[in-house]
């Protein structure tokens, strides 16, 4: 074997221990999932028969992105919140380390949607691309907020500043999902 060939081989090992081996260690710990079975809902209430995966891969993979980008940021949140335990098993930056937790953590909540071509109709890839990224905001508008308050760095929150953190941490993949959805079946969320 070359050189070149041996450093190809070792490339791809360091890509799958760095990355590949703490993203599917946590999704194969299972989870309740509910984000994807709520976009499939919204999918059939809005006219989608979701029998036919090829006819549905736009909706399967928004459903399956929401999912993704979700366990994504348990992985940040856990060193964030300097959490032992997910899922029955240690969190992913004690088994893996904080670097790599990271990494990979980074890398399930941005990498999803740069797949979107593969599944969706070109005329709705830019508007979830601007739903994706006005979510993500959101998300970490609402993290902030959560880290500042439970660190106590900040002021202790008001009932309605704690639901306004909620609406921009825990609410923004269900709400990520259904914009998704809502575009993918041309409907306007707002009147549906």
């Amino acid at each position: 074997m070359t050189t070149e060939e041996e450093y190809k081989i070792a490339d791809r090992e360091s890509l799958v221990k760095a990355t590949s081996n703490p993203i599917y260690d946590l999704l194969d710990r299972g989870g309740k999932q509910w984000r994807p079975l709520l976009g499939m809902m919204f999918a059939e209430a809005f006219g989608r028969n979701l029998t036919d995966l090829e006819a549905n891969k736009d909706i399967y993979f928004s459903c399956g992105l929401t999912e993704i980008v979700h366990n994504g940021s348990l992985i940040i949140d856990d060193i964030e919140d300097g959490s032992l335990k997910r899922r029955g098993d240690l969190c992913t930056h004690h088994k893996f380390g904080v670097d790599v937790a990271v990494n990979a953590g980074c890398y399930m909540m941005v990498s999803p949607m740069n797949v979107a071509h593969h599944f969706v109709a070109e005329r709705h890839q830019l508007a979830l691309h601007r739903i994706f990224s006005q979510e993500l905001q959101c998300l970490h508008v609402g993290q902030g907020w959560d880290i500042q308050w439970h660190n106590r760095k900040g002021r202790v929150p008001t009932e309605a500043h704690y639901f306004h953190m909620v609406e921009n941490k825990t609410s923004v993949l269900p709400r990520m999902c259904l914009r998704f959805i809502a575009e993918l079946t041309e409907r306007d969320p707002e009147t549906t």
